[in-house]
């Protein structure tokens, strides 16, 4: 079984907690949990106690980058799942990627397959979801996951990994890896980066997430004051020409409509 921790990052006091903890607690395969916060409170505290897991606090401003590098230095494992406060994760999340990891050791960072949901949690499908899946498919082919030009060919053409969904194996990868000028793109452009090193990116092409999108979410923020749009047009310049970005930016934009509903 391999050395993993859930770092739980916890804002505010958002209303699906709860659920997104007892999700990693009552997973079929052992993990370490662990609660971060840059916004300490009783209630985080509270739920932490819970559980009976960790709590550790993050002095200073809240950022997206500081609080993801906090929560991915604390674990003390192998592999790391740093899990946003209002997402759910399939019971058997753990028990596939220790299947998948044991047989590639080399990998830098896994991921998987995922549903979106709503603030109900009905489950909702989407077209952008198949979109991400036949962007990542040369990744299901293990001979050619481990090749830096098909890791960053995969993201040239766009972001098609869930970010909440990924394992980072930070025995390779070292400590505080996010490191960007972004905030949206902020996990696209350290994948990037990863995608450079030598290793591989196992993906799992299993529903064993969910990704929810409510109101009060960071990335329906981001749209609505196009820092998303600007940020991905600097992503695609990485890769693109100027008239091969806007043609590919008609097409990712139809991602967009999923905050919509």
């Amino acid at each position: 079984m391999i050395s993993h921790t859930f770092a739980v990052c916890a804002y505010g006091e958002s209303p699906y907690l709860e659920k997104s903890i007892r999700s990693v607690v009552q997973q079929s395969a052992k993990s370490r949990v662990i609660v971060c916060t840059s916004t300490p409170s009783d209630y985080i505290r509270d739920l932490a106690e819970k559980y009976h897991l960790p709590y550790y606090v993050r002095e200073g401003t809240s950022s997206l980058q500081d609080d993801w590098n906090y929560a991915y230095d604390q674990a003390e494992t192998e592999y790391v799942t740093i899990t946003h406060q209002d997402d759910i994760y399939h019971r058997d999340y753990l028990k596939y990627m220790d299947q998948y990891l044991g047989k590639h050791p080399d990998t830098l960072i896994a991921m998987t397959d995922y549903r979106i949901i709503n603030q109900h949690q009905q489950v909702r499908w989407d077209v952008s979801l198949l979109i991400k899946q036949i962007m990542k498919l040369p990744l299901r082919l293990p001979f050619l996951a481990d090749k830096r030009w098909v890791k960053l060919g995969v993201q040239s053409l766009g972001n098609g990994i869930c970010c909440p969904s990924v394992c980072y194996h930070k025995a390779i990868l070292g400590k505080s890896i996010f490191q960007s000028g972004y905030h949206y793109a902020l996990d696209w452009d350290v994948f990037v980066q990863i995608a450079r090193k030598k290793g591989r990116f196992t993906y799992i092409p299993k529903e064993l997430f969910y990704y929810r999108i409510h109101d009060g979410a960071t990335t329906k923020a981001c749209l609505k004051n196009q820092e998303k749009t600007r940020e991905e047009l600097e992503m695609f310049g990485k890769f693109w020409p100027a008239s091969v970005v806007k043609l590919l930016m008609r097409f990712y934009k139809i991602g967009y409509k999923s905050y919509e509903k």
